[in-house]
């Protein structure tokens, strides 16, 4: 459902963003606000990339027998 997807795509990009800020912030020297600033563009493409490779992938190789 959307929902579901929508759901695996904000859990996906929240864990990728707990893990980058911060070693995004360390590597390049930057406070953690400045690195969440910068990051925002990279987050905001990969919950829309996320979002339309699980549709994809769904509709390419059909939805689980638990999932239906």
């Amino acid at each position: 459902s959307v929902r579901r997807r929508v759901a695996h795509a904000l859990g996906f990009e929240g864990g990728l963003a707990l893990v980058l800020v911060p070693l995004m912030a360390w590597w390049f020297g930057m406070g953690l606000w400045q690195s969440l600033v910068r990051e925002a563009g990279l987050l905001l493409f990969f919950l829309a990339y996320t979002y339309v490779f699980n549709w994809s992938f769904d509709r390419v190789f059909g939805l689980p027998a638990a999932a239906q």
